[in-house]
């Protein structure tokens, strides 16, 4: 287990050093949404396999409501990808500036974190919501979704990296997380 650790957290910090300009990103981006468009089908067949063990362990309805995927609510994911496009490429920005006495100038700029872990729940649109955030801001993130949304979290994010991979960026950017901890 440590190695395996170690091995995704190596992976997603090489990813995480690679400089994508906004235009690359939102083609990714752009990408991603298309296939979100493509495998509609598949990501609610996938979801039906999630509901159908949430059912069985008698999980909470308020739970199962959470995790359940319709065509509206992949309609909503792909709508908060295309919100994510339009937002300012958060990288790079000089954020202010000055000149010291002694002539040197001095910029404040803004440089991505590195990379990111996110441990939720349910929420199968957490994941391409964390996905694209991150790799927006320059980020790479390493997703651990609650296993009673395995399935849906599982095609959600490889279709992000199905979107990288079309684009020749490391797919590592986006690494989830399969053991349960």
């Amino acid at each position: 287990m440590k190695n395996y650790l170690n091995r995704i957290g190596t992976n997603a910090v090489k990813a995480g050093l690679k400089i994508i300009n906004k235009e690359k990103k939102n083609k990714i981006l752009k990408d991603y949404v298309s296939l979100l468009t493509k495998y509609n089908d598949k990501i609610l067949k996938e979801n039906l396999k999630d509901l159908k063990i949430a059912r069985q362990k008698k999980l909470d309805i308020n739970l199962i409501n959470r995790l359940e995927l319709n065509d509206k609510k992949i309609g909503g994911i792909r709508k908060s990808v295309l919100e994510i496009i339009k937002l300012k490429d958060p990288v790079n920005r000089v954020v202010s500036k000055w000149s010291r006495p002694n002539k040197l100038k001095v910029k404040k700029v803004t440089i991505p974190i590195g990379v990111i872990g996110v441990i939720y729940e349910s929420r199968p649109n957490v994941t391409s919501d964390v996905s694209s955030l991150c790799f927006k801001s320059g980020n790479s993130v390493i997703l651990k979704g609650g296993s009673e949304a395995f399935n849906s979290n599982k095609i959600i994010s490889n279709l992000f990296r199905k979107a990288l991979k079309k684009n020749k960026v490391d797919v590592n950017f986006v690494l989830k997380f399969c053991h349960y901890i």
